[in-house]
């Protein structure tokens, strides 16, 4: 099957799989991230389309690919292949793990998808690999400011109570819509904010709709908490606490239903400017969050420094919960730890039952991922909120 973009993008997706409708569901998800896209039904497919297309990322089934006579992965690695490999299969097949495969082969494996996909699990596994060629400007951005460009996305974040898990909060994400490229996310213009000097102008824009939003719902009657991420950039206004007290109150909403998300980097920034702050922020009633916790060094440190009142565990390795036992261990023993230090803990990157399951049984307060939902409008969020009735609660994500 011929690719679908011309070959010489950047991106260049061959996907090697004896199943149509794998074929043509992997190749809708990837065209829409933005790859370009070949199809092998069969070996000669692949050796022609290894050839022509020069994939940069493969997604191969190789139980189901390979024959007696030709083993899929063994043939990829004898030509030295420098495709990243993403492998799929089903549980039943005994597929081998990335490492082990790569041992055995010589083989880049990025990632090993349970079947049938899943769109979330698949847009993680070929997200990283998506090389991004456009650039924008800091006229651009400043434009894009001026002009109302900006627009807020919400994630909702899920409490476990004794009848299951019931939506209790939304994390607001920034998005950039840009005439050109459309929807642009945060980590491709985040660090030409901080660079010069909007960064500020951002945050305030995410809090001021983020706020004005919950407003508005509680007005309705539905009562969530509003997460947003603050900026290392930030912790130099000791004047801050103060300014987002006085605008929660002229919004009608109660400082508890705020949480700001700060990461361990900008935590560490200036520690002891930092603890003034969030100090200030947490007397007014307002929940911190340490962001991204099991990926740095100091994570431990800072739990019983400052005064965080809610810890969330990487999506890194929410994302790994099904299928590692020891991010299943990492993540008992956080929860742990957090419930001893007196926090509340949620874990990100949830895509499936699986993990959801282990989360309830290790009794992690929240959870949050693409099981649940993905990132959405306003608009979009209430009628997801609404089909969930007046208790918020998600039928598919109920106790078992």
């Amino acid at each position: 099957m011929a690719s679908t973009i011309p070959a010489r993008s950047a991106n260049r997706l061959l996907i090697a799989d004896t199943d149509p409708e794998t074929l043509w569901f992997a190749s809708r998800t990837a065209e829409k991230l933005g790859f370009a896209v070949a199809c092998a039904s069969n070996e000669a497919q692949l050796r022609e389309e290894v050839a022509r297309f020069a994939p940069t990322v493969i997604l191969i089934d190789p139980v189901a690919f390979s024959t007696q006579e030709v083993d899929a992965l063994r043939w990829l690695g004898e030509r030295r292949q420098h495709a990243a490999l993403i492998v799929s299969g089903s549980a039943e097949t005994g597929l081998l793990s990335p490492p082990e495969i790569s041992m055995a082969y010589g083989l880049e494996v990025s990632a090993s998808l349970n079947k049938p996909l899943g769109t979330s699990a698949l847009e993680a596994a070929l997200g990283p690999r998506l090389i991004r060629t456009r650039r924008v400007t800091e006229i651009e951005l400043r434009r894009a400011i001026d002009r109302g460009q900006l627009c807020t996305h919400y994630q909702p974040k899920v409490q476990l109570d004794r009848d299951g898990w019931r939506v209790c909060a939304i994390e607001a994400l920034l998005r950039w819509d840009h005439p050109e490229y459309g929807l642009i996310y945060p980590d491709e213009f985040i660090e030409l904010a901080e660079e010069h000097g909007l960064i500020a102008a951002l945050t305030d824009y995410v809090l001021q709709s983020g706020i004005e939003q919950i407003g508005d719902w509680n007005r309705l009657g539905w009562k969530l908490g509003l997460s947003v991420n603050l900026s290392a950039k930030l912790f130099t206004d000791v004047d801050f606490a103060d300014r987002m007290s006085d605008f929660l109150f002229s919004h009608g909403v109660a400082p508890e239903q705020l949480t700001l998300e700060i990461t361990e980097s900008a935590a560490l920034v200036d520690p002891s400017g930092t603890l003034e702050i969030l100090a200030r922020l947490r007397s007014r009633g307002i929940g911190l969050a340490l962001d991204d916790f099991g990926i740095g060094y100091s994570s431990l440190t800072q739990l019983y420094k400052l005064p965080f009142s809610e810890v969330k565990i990487d999506k890194t390795i929410g994302m790994e919960i099904p299928q590692t036992p020891a991010a299943r261990m990492i993540v008992r023993a956080i929860v742990d730890l957090g419930h001893h230090l007196g926090l509340t803990v949620c874990c990100e990157g949830v895509e499936n039952r699986v993990a959801l399951e282990v989360l309830q049984q290790c009794g992690c307060d929240h959870a949050q991922g693409y099981l649940i939902a993905r990132p959405m409008a306003a608009e979009d969020l209430a009628h997801w909120i609404r089909a969930r009735a007046n208790s918020h609660r998600v039928p598919a994500l109920a106790a078992s």
